[in-house]
């Protein structure tokens, strides 16, 4: 008898933890919850600990509250120029209202599913309108924003918020980047040799300027020298006349003096002359008479 009071009193204990545990739910801190009595919505639960639920007729449904990344598998897009492109890019989201998440999508999964088919439209419908060059450039801030703000729109509807979307890698499929870089090698020579041409245009006209400078000033300079020149030699046919004109026995000796001076600078005094010529005739006397 008293061992069936224990085994009766162990059933009443087990079934009583059975019941507790079918009739509480803990939420973690990283997670929410929906409770669903007979399938529909009672209440979402979003503050972490241990909460009570009916046992049997509700249903507990967790999501994860935390940021995130969902990382997108390479696309090819076509822009409006008719030009292959391979987008890679990457989403972060977290689930802010599960409820709406449950009544799109159901879970999680479905919620990564819908959003990676979200993100890969925008994404081809924002490039699409794009060339393929400014695909490529380096101005993707103001094209990560248009696609965002496209993806954060349709995801709040199914109670996903969008933290940030960024794009990894813009560039051309394999089949395609050789003739590209090709045509924008060719495209880079020919702005080069335009600016060649332009360059050496420009240094045969300084070169031009300059040679007519030059034969412009050394004309000057050749006009000015001659001009002083002259008047140098006309002041000194004024000194010697004056001279000349004071003295001119000292003038005639001063000038034989100079004859004689330039003559024998060179250390040669060999002179085929004739005795009685006049350059001589200071050689006997200072007077120069013979």
């Amino acid at each position: 008898m008293k061992n069936i009071k224990i085994i009766i009193a162990l059933v009443i204990v087990g079934g009583g933890f059975m019941l507790f545990g079918s009739a509480t739910y803990q939420v973690k801190e990283t997670d929410q919850a929906i409770v669903l009595e007979f399938g529909e919505w009672k209440k979402t639960v979003q503050d972490a600990g241990l909460h009570f639920k009916v046992p049997v007729i509700q249903d507990v449904i967790y999501f994860d509250r935390r940021i995130r990344i969902l990382d997108m598998p390479e696309i090819i897009v076509i822009t409006s120029d008719q030009k292959r492109m391979i987008v890679d890019a990457f989403t972060e989201f977290r689930i802010r209202d599960p409820l709406k998440v449950y009544q799109a999508v159901r879970n999680e999964l479905g919620a990564e599913n819908r959003l990676s088919i979200i993100t890969n439209s925008n994404l081809r419908k924002v490039f699409g309108v794009q060339e393929l060059q400014k695909a490529l450039s380096g101005e993707r801030g103001e094209l990560r924003q248009s696609i965002r703000d496209a993806v954060f729109q349709e995801a709040s509807d199914l109670g996903i918020e969008i933290v940030d979307l960024r794009i990894k890698r813009t560039d051309l499929p394999e089949e395609n980047s050789a003739p590209i870089f090709q045509s924008m090698i060719a495209d880079r020579n020919q702005v080069a040799r335009e600016i060649r041409a332009r360059g050496e245009e420009e240094a045969l006209r300084i070169t031009s300027k300059a040679e007519r400078d030059v034969t412009v000033i050394l004309a000057e300079a050749t006009r000015d020298s001659e001009k002083l020149r002259g008047e140098g030699d006309a002041v000194a046919s004024k000194t010697y006349a004056d001279a000349y004109n004071k003295d001119g026995e000292f003038y005639a000796f001063y000038r034989s003096m100079e004859v004689y001076k330039n003559a024998m600078k060179n250390g040669d005094t060999s002179m085929v002359l004739s005795p009685d010529s006049e350059f001589f005739k200071y050689f006997t006397n200072m007077e120069g008479s013979n």
